[in-house]
This record gives structure tokens, sequence and C-alpha cells, in this order.
């Protein structure tokens, strides 16, 4: 995962050269297999395990530097008051295990054409190639906030509707590049009244793509089941950008903050208007939470630090994970990782620092003396 330097710096204060922050960030757990200068920007490579999606993004990382560096992230700006709309024929989901929400906004009378500099400079610093406006929006998005996005041609819609479903057996799509695939019940598609268009989660369909004659514009931004993403993707031997980032887990609840940010550059850039939005969300997503009576106690036991309570609660607030009251803790929707105690023990230390654990053995609890059970073993043997 590509992150630049100077786009990090725009969402929180940083106060380290790029080399001391690449330390910091592997000390935390964000290993960076290089780093290299483009410009008067620094990008940081971070290998990003299979646990932690929420880092696949700037955002995501910033948060993670907030932790460490107590800094407050800039969230990025965008209009929350937009059209609205109760139409229940817009999108529907038949299949609510694999897409388990569904996000629609219809943008009309955008211009289709080149991003303007800042935007181009901004995806090629990472590594991506600046395509056309929508497309790059949707893009840089999904490098901002981690949520993956698509973009269809409304006109190309039939019904100008959306039909979440299963494959049939056999079924086939030819997808953005091209190729002609053949599906099966096990994978999901995104289909307008009488045809698919996308697979859903992987990759869009030809048929319904954009082109500069496109006019009006369907944004689709969804949350689907994981496993099921990972699995289609293996099968298809397909591995996209918005795969990578569903298998490794998106976060439910930031689906109208990236729509609404990516539709107000939408606006902007390309001149669109934005009409009806339409959230299906079938089964509200309940959020964790973790017991741990005594968390400062707790941390001393497993990593022998004695940690300040002010502090551990601290890098937990940082991090987003809030306490319901004394006892208990709320997992945020964009950790998947994290169900038991020992994981908040884990996410306090590394940010705490784990150069700071002694190397002391802990204390025996008796000495030159059998444990309770072992003459019990002797008489066994």
């Amino acid at each position: 995962m590509n992150i630049s330097y100077n786009w990090l710096k725009e969402i929180i204060d940083i106060d380290l050269p790029p080399h001391d922050l690449a330390e910091k960030l592997t000390l935390v757990g964000l290993e960076l297999d290089g780093m290299h200068q483009t410009h008067d920007d620094h990008i940081f490579d971070i290998e990003v395990t299979s646990n932690r999606g929420d880092c696949l993004s700037h955002f995501g990382v910033a948060r993670e530097i907030s932790a460490f560096a107590d800094k407050e992230i800039k969230f990025p700006s965008y209009t929350e008051n937009q059209p609205d709309s109760d139409d229940n024929e817009l999108v529907k989901i038949s299949d609510p295990d694999l897409c388990h929400r569904f996000t629609a906004r219809i943008i009309r009378g955008v211009k289709i054409g080149e991003s303007p500099d800042w935007l181009r400079n901004r995806l090629e610093a990472i590594g991506e190639r600046p395509i056309n406006n929508v497309a790059d929006i949707t893009n840089f998005v999904m490098h901002e906030l981690g949520q993956p996005m698509h973009s269809f041609d409304l006109n190309k819609l039939s019904d100008e509707r959306i039909v979440v479903r299963r494959a049939a057996n056999g079924e086939k799509i030819t997808t953005l590049d091209e190729a002609e695939r053949i599906l099966d019940p096990t994978m999901l598609l995104i289909c307008d009244a009488e045809k698919p268009v996308a697979i859903g989660g992987v990759m869009g369909g030809a048929i319904s793509g954009i082109t500069d004659s496109t006019a009006n514009v369907l944004l689709e931004v969804a949350y689907f089941d994981r496993d099921n993403i990972r699995q289609t993707s293996r099968k298809l031997n397909l591995s996209t950008e918005a795969s990578y980032h569903f298998e490794r887990g998106v976060d439910i609840d930031n689906l109208v903050r990236a729509s609404n940010r990516a539709t107000e550059l939408i606006c902007e850039l390309a001149g669109g208007t934005a009409d009806k939005f339409v959230d299906v969300y079938p089964n509200k997503f309940s959020q964790k939470r973790i017991s741990a009576p005594d968390l400062k106690e707790e941390v001393k036991r497993l990593s022998g630090l004695d940690i300040p309570e002010s502090e551990n609660e601290r890098i937990l607030s940082k991090l987003g994970i809030d306490s319901e009251d004394s006892a208990t803790y709320i997992s945020p929707t964009w950790r998947h990782d994290l169900a038991v105690d020992e994981d908040l023990v884990e996410e306090i230390v590394r940010v705490y620092g784990y150069d700071k654990i002694s190397e002391a053995l802990p204390p025996a609890i008796s000495s030159g003396e059998y444990q309770p059970n072992e003459n019990r073993k002797q008489l066994l043997r």
C-alpha cells in the first residue's frame, strides 16, 4: 500500500521528518517494505497485514499517527446536506448475506474530461494511472478514506435500477478489462433491470462503464461480505484494488461519508448536480463489546508495563475504541480484528512502545519447590 507523506500532512499535523515517521510506523506494526522520493514527496510502501484493512488508506494511517503522536485528525470536507430519496425501486438487494449495505447516488449533468493537475499528481505519486475526472475521484476517495466505489453510466442501466443478486450457474459478463467471465451461484452480481453490469466488489462491467459521452452517473458505495469477495477473486483469478480492500474489511459506517465526499468532488470537478440518494441497509451491523474489567492490571500482567490508566484510555480513544463503562469497550466498525481484552492490551502496548518492555523474567510464584501437581505426575510415572 503506497502512502504519500504530503497527503498525510494534509490530514494530520506531522512534526516528524519522513524517515523518522517511517521508523515510528514500523514500531507500531505498520512495517515498511520501502520508501522512495517523488518530486517533493516521500512515498511509504507499507506492508498491511490481512487483519488490518483499516490501514489501507491515508485516513487509516493518520489514525495510527494520531495515537502515538497525540495529534488531531482533520476530517475531509464535504457537504452532508445532499438530496435524499425514499425511492425503494432504485436499489434491491436480493442476497443480503453477501451484500450487507448498498448506497446509490445519482449525479446528473457531468462532463467527463481530464482531472485537474492536483488530482492527477496525487494519484500518480502513489502509483495510480489517471483515467478521467470521475474515475480519478473514486480512486482518490478510496485511497483517502479506504472505501472502494464504482461509477456506472446511468443511461446504460435499464430502468435506471440496481439489483444485487447471486449469479446464475454459467452466467457471463464482460468486465472492464474486456475479458469474458463465466460465473457461478457463489458469486455476487450487480445488475440493472435486465442484465449484469458488475461483479460485486471486484470489477465493473464493460457495458456500463464511464465514457467520454457519459452525462449521468450512478455512484455505488457498498459493503460486501469479505469471505465471498476473497472466494470470487480467487475463482476468477481477478484481483483488483477494490477486492483487495473488501477482502481485508472496510468500515460499514463509512459508506455515506465516502459517497458524500466523492459526490461533492464530482459536482465540483465534473460539473454535475447531485440527485437522489438511496441507502439500503437490511440488517444493522452490531458493534462488538469487549469485557475488560481491570484493563490496567491486564496490561501490567501481560507486558510488565505499569502504564497510567489515563494513558491507556487516551490511546484507545485515539484508535476509536470507546469505553461504554469502566469494564466494557466498544470495537469500532473499521476494526474487524478486536474481540477479547488481550486485543486491547496489544493495542495499548504497541502504541506505548514495545521497546519499553523490560527483558526481566516475571517473578516466580515459588522457588526451589515442586509445583502442586508434581507429586501426582511422579506417582503416575
